[in-house]
């Protein structure tokens, strides 16, 4: 992402529960369109980017969609996208991602 570019806009639907995880249907939203996924957010994974437990569920899944948004260049966003994702891909996402919920 350009660093003039505007934030993309996150947009999670309904959540729900699976096995030990949550799932939203989701939209990035950015200058040059729209993306739809559906994200899987685990409980280990919550527990990673928020040890504490004081952030809702939806507050991780939109920081960790917000960071695939920020990094799409370098990692294509996918229809269906996990948390343990970003941590695969790239070293510094779970960093990252807990700065942006503090």
């Amino acid at each position: 992402m350009h660093d003039d570019a505007p934030e993309p806009a996150i947009r999670l639907g309904a959540e729900r529960e699976a096995d030990q995880a949550w799932i939203w249907h989701a939209s990035i939203e950015a200058a040059d369109g729209t993306t739809l996924h559906e994200l899987r957010l685990s409980w280990a994974d919550y527990n990673v980017f928020c040890p504490d437990g004081t952030r809702k569920p939806a507050d991780v899944g939109r920081a960790v969609l917000r960071f695939f948004a920020q990094h799409r260049e370098a990692f294509p966003l996918r229809e269906r996208l996990d948390a343990a994702m970003a941590r695969m891909r790239f070293p510094n996402a779970d960093r990252a991602i807990i700065a942006m919920l503090t």
